[in-house]
């Protein structure tokens, strides 16, 4: 297994970092306030996708949106064509000694045009189509713990699922006040649904639990403690009753204090395992570091559908020992795993020395 980049040496560098999904936005803050504390220039694209632009916002992190997701394949492909096109047109301008992103759609084919290092981190084993669009131009690959394939010396890998870059408690501390303020209490037993909208590229072909089977869920859940809908899909009056009143930025913390999350979303499902809160992770589509956390660590319990992942839900919260019992396995993943924000500037650092070497060389 690749080992981990050795540090470079600590120049000034030109990063571009390429942000699609409101998860990436986490994923990518802590090494970007980083760089940016050490003098370094950064860019930050961005992609109008559910509430990217909102945590961006937030986070306050400075950003150029350069396209808003598509609708189905058709959509989708021209949103693409716009979005590698505005991407050219900035990278040309910025300049960067690399260019960095999850999953890699857009960067690779601009950073092969323009000649600069692509460092993709990749987690989604499934999403065939976008892989088979970003891979092949991607110079490093970047995979944590459990994932399924292998993609020769251009990989390098780290120890723990991405998640852990934010979620790790060096970077992330729960905080029960701001859901207090949203009507939440922390010492009163709840459960987080999660329901998700099936239009990413990843998701072509696939179709989550309607309406029905959400509700029937909830109600199921309600014997246990308060449930807490958290929705991409427009939610209908029967849906409105269990909605969740914490804004979109406090999500961790509301993960957090738990009981135990059931649903669609594979990034919430480890970012709950990941704090020591029972997951039911409820899709047909196989994630690695999903595995991961169910076969070393038992964190997660992967199934198909949300009717099976809320039979799985009703048999944990039965169980007296259940908190103690699942903080007791985040312990012994959280010694397994290494500092990932650490890793990511590490990577960085060489792919845009390498970049400055080779110019050097050329001229």
């Amino acid at each position: 297994m690749p080992q981990a980049l050795p540090h470079s040496e600590k120049r000034p560098i030109r990063v571009l970092f390429d942000i699609t999904h409101p998860a990436q936005a986490h994923f990518f803050k802590t090494v970007i306030r980083r760089l940016l504390r050490e003098g370094h220039a950064v860019l930050v694209t961005s992609r109008d996708k559910d509430v990217c632009q909102d945590l961006l916002k937030r986070l306050d992190i400075q950003n150029v949106c350069v396209s808003r997701i598509g609708r189905g394949i058709l959509g989708l492909g021209k949103e693409l064509l716009a979005r590698d096109y505005r991407l050219w047109r900035l990278a040309r301008r910025f300049g960067p000694d690399v260019m960095v992103a999850r999953g890699g759609i857009s960067i690779g084919l601009v950073g092969a045009m323009l000649g600069v290092p692509r460092v993709v981190f990749e987690d989604t084993e499934h999403s065939c189509l976008e892989r088979m669009v970003s891979l092949p131009f991607a110079t490093h690959i970047c995979t944590g713990t459990g994932y399924l394939t292998t993609h020769g010396r251009r990989q390098t890998s780290f120890r723990g699922v991405p998640q852990l870059a934010y979620m790790h408690p060096r970077y992330f501390q729960p905080d029960p006040r701001p859901l207090r303020e949203a009507g939440v209490e922390t010492d009163q037993p709840y459960i987080v649904l999660r329901a998700v909208s099936w239009g990413a590229v990843h998701d072509v072909g696939v179709a989550g639990a309607g309406e029905a089977a959400i509700v029937d869920a909830a109600r199921r859940l309600s014997r246990y403690g308060r449930v807490l809908l958290s929705s991409e899909k427009k939610p209908t009056p029967a849906m409105e009753e269990f909605r969740n009143p914490v804004p979109v930025e406090h999500l961790h913390h509301l993960l957090s204090f738990a009981r135990l999350f059931l649903g669609e979303g594979g990034t919430m499902a480890a970012e709950a395992a990941l704090m020591g809160v029972p997951a039911v992770f409820c899709s047909p589509l196989v994630t690695g570091f999903l595995l991961a956390l169910e076969r070393d660590y038992g964190l997660v319990r992967n199934v198909p559908t949300l009717p099976q992942g809320a039979t799985v839900a009703e048999e944990l919260l039965a169980r007296p020992d259940l908190r103690q019992t699942w903080q007791g396995r985040r312990q012994r993943m959280l010694a397994d795993s290494e500092d990932i924000p650490e890793f990511m500037w590490r990577v960085i650092h060489q792919a845009a020395q390498q970049h400055g070497d080779q110019a050097r060389t050329a001229t």
